[in-house]
């Protein structure tokens, strides 16, 4: 699948459920750049940001503590994605990854 159609099914993906105003993915956007990037999301919910990032980045790995949230989140990806993206269950202080392996981290709504 070429690039721009892999990111029109994300942009319907977003704006039919999870971003509508497609505002929180915006903001990640002016403060990051995804493109190629490995990306750790800490507290991914039901994966309302992580197929906007994953759209771009090369790896997402994703948690959450809340293993509802994360079933959601898997069923909800796009298969697209699927080799991209990886959902755990864990909190934040469980995950355990090798240093240096993230470009970015990202954690949002999880106060």
């Amino acid at each position: 699948m070429s690039s721009s159609g892999l990111h029109s099914i994300i942009r319907n993906v977003l704006q039919r459920d999870l971003d509508p105003e497609g505002a929180h993915l915006a903001a990640f956007h002016r403060l990051a750049d995804f493109r190629g990037q490995n990306v750790l999301e800490l507290g991914c919910g039901d994966g309302r940001l992580t197929v906007g990032i994953a759209a771009d980045a090369a790896t997402v790995l994703a948690f959450d503590p809340d293993d509802e949230a994360v079933d959601k989140a898997r069923g909800s990806l796009p298969s697209e994605l699927a080799e991209r993206v990886a959902y755990r269950v864990a909190a934040g202080d469980a995950v355990e990854v090798e240093p240096n392996s993230f470009d970015i981290v990202v954690f949002s709504w999880s106060l």
